[in-house]
């Protein structure tokens, strides 16, 4: 018969309660504790993960900076660029007008012109990794300044389309101001870029 003292006993038990406490700390698959990986997995006020806030990889959100309307275009300033597509129009930048933004957004005032000499005058942006652009002012014939987009597009991004005619921006994008998701330098680069492939007028 075997006979178990007092010590034996107390040390049986706390064996026990430390094996109880180490298996109420179980591990998931993705090595976090049960109650961690369940607080993860909780939606945040703005129904995200509370995870992706401390992931330091997750992509950030969007944030456009302020945008301030440049000079109007000057025909003696202004810097040709080639759109694919046999068009017959005729499509130039204002290299004064050309900004990079700290939201990554790149600025410009293009000038399209027709055949029959009809104008077309749009301040624009470009975001390289979203390969959208944004209308933000035009210049009606015989205006002295800018009329701000108030249309219901005013504050939209929209996505860039290639291999049509006449698609200026996404040749900018391409051509000139990107680099796959990223803006290709500043903006004395995309100017001198701008110069170096120039057409002949």
């Amino acid at each position: 018969m075997i006979s178990f003292s007092g010590r034996h006993i107390r040390a049986g038990l706390l064996l026990t309660a430390v094996c109880l406490a180490l298996s109420a700390c179980k591990t998931t698959d993705k090595g976090l504790p049960k109650d961690e990986e369940q607080a993860a997995d909780t939606p945040t006020g703005d129904g995200q993960p509370a995870s992706s806030w401390l992931n330091p990889f997750a992509d950030k959100p969007f944030k456009e900076g302020a945008t301030t309307l440049p000079a109007l275009p000057r025909d003696q300033d202004l810097i040709p660029f080639s759109v694919n597509g046999g068009s017959s129009f005729r499509f130039a930048v204002d290299p004064k007008s050309v900004s990079v933004g700290d939201d990554n957004v790149v600025r410009f005032t293009v000038v399209i012109t027709s055949s029959g000499g009809g104008r077309n005058v749009t301040y624009e942006g470009i975001r390289c990794d979203a390969f959208e652009r944004r209308l933000y002012a035009t210049l009606p014939k015989g205006a002295t300044e800018w009329v701000p987009n108030r249309g219901e597009d005013r504050d939209m991004w929209r996505r860039m389309e290639t291999g049509v005619r006449n698609a200026y921006a996404a040749t900018l994008a391409t051509d000139y101001f990107c680099e796959g998701r990223t803006v290709a330098g500043k903006a004395d680069k995309l100017i001198r870029d701008l110069k170096a492939y120039a057409p002949s007028r």
